[in-house]
């Protein structure tokens, strides 16, 4: 297992609680015949290690299937081997992940669902009502008896086992952990600038918001892009431009219970506060709306995408850019002429600032589980808890020993040149595509950092993330978890906040409001209930804590 030294809080990735709340469906609950082959096992099982079982079995899954991944997942050398070591066979019930929400939401109405739903990206709400209904079975039992390497990890780091219960006490379902000490995966989202640009300027490395600024500067007036190129972009980032403001959350004293709790943090008393009403929230937005005043903000970024955004690095006309690293989106020529900031003071009089844009570790919580049609819930769970350890994961990530890995001197892992240097030209995840089913994320177990090989570990990643690592906040809140009933009245509210939000930040970045107005603004919040959105969300942060 990981070595997780720091008490993190956990998350549950965002629950969606608009997620419609279906009626009472087939679920038969404690007294149904799943649990009862849970309370008087099949003498085929064995408790501990493997085979899971003495004789094979067959498990019936609706799985999402991600198109990074092979068509046929009984091809794959880390399938093949996991049955061969288990006895375990998988009938994988592939649904095309674009879809696979609306076929699982189809098949728990209709009462025609398999044994487990593996990797159909459940949300909170999803696992309450199904889980109070009896169709999703409790799994407490099971980890205490059946998964000891899932159980090591909540046992070390109760945060784990908080963020996973459900508000009537149990745990339905099994999630994605990202090692909290693997910084460079749980933050991902760093600052770059081009270092040959500010070698060119004759700037040193912007440690302030003021020389940031000033560096922003000089990439728009001296636009050193290549020749026939576009003109330069001095800053920039995807995803409506939304991951800019997080780079400087800390500065302004703004999200310091991370990403993953957001628009939610404590403020200096420790007492819950809804960032976009804050004051720091306020001068963040005045600096942005000076930045895009000036043309230093890309103009359009409001719209941006990731494609869009690689393919203007790729042309080498990107000063600054939010990017988790620069080789893998920019290659290797533009890529690596970027290297990542420190977390930016407001003044050179100030103390380098906390850095903010941390993920909690627990993401994707409702990725795998085991229904009241389950005849074989023990297996299940064995089966799933093997990828919770070290020799799971490894086998998840990396494949085959000898094959797509091997073990280096040092104890290290690394891809065989048939990965790393694919004599058929093949990149790295369309050579891996043979030998293992985790590209394109959402599934369930364990990221360690040994065994992950993805951009966000590679050396560009790291070095960047070295930047900002010492200054990383110690607590990190998980997006809550709701009962049924919070749920359906968060639904219209979180709607209504959120349009309000978005629609109103980039109103206040681009002019087309201005920040004259902030207490009307304030003030549509308050006619809209946030008083009762934050007093469901103190009470789901109230249980998180305990």
């Amino acid at each position: 297992m990981p070595t997780i030294s720091r008490r993190t809080a956990l998350g549950l990735g965002a629950a969606a609680v608009s997620a419609p709340l279906l009626g009472s469906c087939s679920g038969g609950g404690s007294d149904s015949q799943t649990q009862d082959k849970i309370d008087d096992p099949d003498p085929n099982i064995n408790p501990t290690g493997m085979p899971i079982v003495d004789e094979p079995i067959t498990l019936t899954m609706m799985t999402g299937h991600k198109p990074a991944t092979a068509d046929d997942w009984d091809s794959v050398a880390s399938v093949r081997r996991m049955e061969e070591l288990s006895n375990v066979h998988v009938e994988w019930g592939p649904v095309p992940s674009a879809g696979i929400a609306e076929k699982r939401n189809l098949a728990l109405a209709s009462g025609d669902y398999p044994e487990v739903l593996n990797r159909t990206s459940l949300t909170s709400v999803d696992l309450t009502t199904y889980g109070e209904q009896g169709t999703f079975i409790p799994l407490n039992g099971l980890i205490d008896d059946y998964m000891p390497n899932l159980k090591a990890v909540m046992d070390e780091y109760p945060d784990i086992a908080s963020g996973m219960t459900m508000p009537d006490g149990n745990i339905y379902s099994m999630p994605t952990i990202y090692d909290p000490e693997f910084d460079a995966l749980i933050m991902q989202r760093k600052l770059w600038v081009r270092q040959d640009w500010l070698d060119d300027f004759g700037m040193a490395e912007p440690t302030t918001l003021e020389e940031f600024e000033a560096y922003l500067t000089e990439v728009k007036g001296r636009n050193p892009v290549p020749a026939g190129a576009p003109d330069a972009i001095p800053f920039t980032a995807s995803s409506n431009g939304s991951p800019m403001y997080e780079m400087f959350w800390g500065t302004f004293g703004i999200a310091t219970r991370g990403r993953t709790a957001h628009p939610l943090d404590a403020d200096p008393s420790g007492t819950l506060r809804f960032v976009p009403t804050s004051d720091g929230w306020r001068e963040e937005l005045e600096f942005m709306s000076r930045l895009y005043a000036q043309g230093l903000v890309q103009t359009d970024v409001f719209t941006n995408d990731a494609q869009t955004l690689n393919g203007n690095g790729r042309q080498g006309i990107i000063g600054a850019c939010v990017h988790y690293t620069p080789i893998a989106a920019f290659g290797e020529d533009i890529g690596s002429r970027y290297v990542a900031l420190p977390p930016l003071k407001k003044s050179s009089a100030d103390p380098v600032p906390s850095w903010n844009s941390v993920m909690a570790s627990l993401v994707s919580l409702g990725q795998f589980v085991i229904t009241d049609h389950a005849t074989h819930p023990i297996e299940a769970a064995r089966w799933m808890d093997h990828y919770f350890g070290d020799d799971g994961a490894r086998l998840f990530f990396l494949g085959i020993e000898g094959e797509s890995y091997e073990r280096t001197a040092d104890g290290s892992y690394e891809f065989t040149d048939m990965i790393a240097d694919n004599p058929d030209g093949l990149t790295a995840n369309e050579a891996l595509k043979p030998y293992v089913t985790y590209m394109g994320g959402t599934y369930a177990g364990i990221v360690m950092e040994a065994y992950f090989k993805g951009a966000e570990n590679s050396p560009q990643s790291r070095e960047g993330t070295a930047k900002v690592s010492g200054h990383r906040i110690d607590e990190v809140w998980p997006a809550f978890t709701y009962t049924s009933e919070e749920a359906a009245e968060l639904s219209s509210l979180t709607v209504d906040v959120e349009k309000l939000t978005d629609e109103s930040r980039d109103g206040f970045v681009n002019g087309k409001r201005s920040l004259s107005e902030w207490d009307d603004y304030v003030g549509q919040f308050d006619s809209m209930g946030i008083a009762r959105y934050l007093e469901i969300q103190q009470a789901a942060h109230d249980r998180y804590q305990g």
